[in-house]
């Protein structure tokens, strides 16, 4: 991931040079820049097209490419903070619906073992999902062992694993009369606004 603070642009305007894009486009650039100069010398100087010269009116070109471009560029950005902001309201939904269920599991008069397995696998769902979503691997920092880890990797959608064994868990707590019907019912609602930010 490319580390940016947003603080220090103006150093940015001084390494433009370095950036991939730059680099990219510098050899197109340069072709078309030698392509439109020969094409204003030839017409300068051997075809001395003095009244009908398209030379002279490139300003209007040049005008009419950067207003176009502008408004170009204003639409994506705006689109571009549009995704943004709605990937952070969707992600401060994660952390919230994370925390109430958090707290509702540790409330309950339930044995360490699943106070430990919701607290190992809450937060283990919030990295799987953001890694799903970057299609990146699946980071190693997840409370699993290598059993664990090896499931969850061969599982072809690997955050509705982890929401399944959370689901799983919840079922087991009422079936077992760990919980009664309105915790199990309070619990469920929540696990399901967790996991329906991803659908």
């Amino acid at each position: 991931m490319i580390q940016y603070n947003p603080k220090d642009w103006i150093t940015f305007i001084f390494r433009f040079h370095k950036s991939d894009t730059f680099r990219q486009l510098i050899p197109l650039m340069i072709l078309i820049g030698v392509y439109s100069g020969a094409i204003c010398y030839f017409e300068i100087h051997y075809f001395k097209l003095k009244e009908n010269s398209h030379v002279k009116n490139i300003s209007i070109l040049h005008t009419t490419v950067g207003f176009v471009l502008s408004l170009l560029l204003a639409y994506r950005t705006n689109t571009a903070y549009d995704r943004w902001w709605e990937g952070r309201k969707k992600w401060g939904e994660l952390v919230n619906n994370s925390r109430n269920l958090a707290i509702k599991v540790g409330s309950l008069p339930i044995s360490n073992e699943s106070k430990s397995f919701f607290r190992k696998y809450i937060p283990d769902y919030a990295f799987v999902l953001k890694e799903h979503l970057r299609d990146g691997v699946l980071p190693d920092g997840l409370e699993m062992n290598d059993k664990e880890f090896r499931l969850l990797e061969s599982a072809s959608h690997p955050p509705s694993y982890i929401a399944s064994k959370l689901y799983k868990e919840l079922d087991t707590l009422k079936r077992e009369g760990v919980i009664t019907q309105e915790e199990f019912l309070a619990l469920d609602g929540n696990l399901n606004a967790l996991t329906d930010i991803t659908g």
